[in-house]
């Protein structure tokens, strides 16, 4: 008894900030996307915007593919690096890996601002490019290729850290078995590395993809509303401007639904290649 009610002392606050700050809140917003914004009356039309409105249809779009566009980008360079990590010191990758917590400990508007002094229209790059005469290397950092550069400065150190730990956890024995027995370097990757890196690759890919889903204040920062993500959309209509509450309510249920499927795809993933 006494065991038990410990328990729940020590697991009541961990309840009560759930229910708090995620549970009532997700209610909150989910209730209020089925109402008017001035009359407060129950009503369809939010959702019936948001699958019918191109520009909501668009805005979803657009951020699923510069989702997975960063996610492609930042999977390729962190798995290269994790593989790199192989052969290096226990000291050198305690190095890198206090490098690469940098980027994430930085606020949005500062690395915003500190790639529009390096490669803005009359930043560093941009200014020494024209000063060689080669204008055809003008770099555009308020494109969506621009935003793809920034926030692989996040997310390359986000996942190459989780396969720096993947990589080096791997159980060498099993490689050198498959050798023994006759395996080529392609088959050793195959059927032992890959199988038993691949959970912990989905679990990295899942929570970029994620991140990028809701991706706000460097995007913000960078490029306004000329390029509409789904996030920005939702802030642009709960802005004095547009002030329609209920209807970004609704953009922000989408949001999070989309997120929400996307992680359990990838939990699924992951759970079939460990084989559970």
């Amino acid at each position: 008894m006494l065991k038990k009610s410990l328990l729940i002392f020590l697991l009541s606050p961990i309840v009560i900030f759930i229910l708090l700050f995620i549970i009532y809140p997700y209610i909150n917003i989910l209730v209020n996307s089925f109402k008017t914004q001035w009359t407060n009356e129950w009503t369809l039309k939010n959702w019936k915007n948001v699958f019918t409105y191109p520009q909501y249809i668009n805005a979803l779009k657009n951020s699923i593919l510069f989702a997975g566009s960063s996610t492609l980008i930042s999977a390729i360079f962190g798995s290269l690096i994790g593989w790199i990590s192989l052969r290096l010191s226990d000291k050198s990758i305690d190095t890198i890996r206090s490098i690469f917590s940098i980027p994430m400990t930085l606020s949005g508007l500062v690395v915003a601002f500190s790639f529009m002094v390096l490669l803005g229209r009359s930043g560093i790059y941009n200014t020494l490019v024209s000063l060689l005469g080669l204008e055809f290397l003008h770099f555009n950092l308020y494109s969506w290729e621009g935003l793809l550069v920034v926030y692989a400065f996040y997310n390359i150190p986000l996942f190459s850290i989780t396969m720096i730990s993947i990589f080096r956890n791997l159980d060498i024995s099993l490689v050198e078995a498959a050798r023994n027995l006759g395996a080529n370097r392609i088959q050793t990757w195959i059927h032992v590395i890959i199988p038993n890196l691949a959970p912990g690759f989905v679990a990295a890919t899942a929570l970029v993809f994620a991140s990028m889903m809701g991706a706000f204040g460097t995007a913000l920062a960078l490029t306004g509303l000329s390029k509409i993500l789904l996030s920005l959309l939702i802030w642009s209509t709960a802005s004095e401007s547009n002030f329609n509450i209920p209807q970004a309510n609704a953009l922000a249920i989408l949001l999070g639904l989309t997120i929400y499927i996307t992680l359990y795809i990838f939990m699924k993933i992951e759970k079939k290649l460990k084989g559970e």
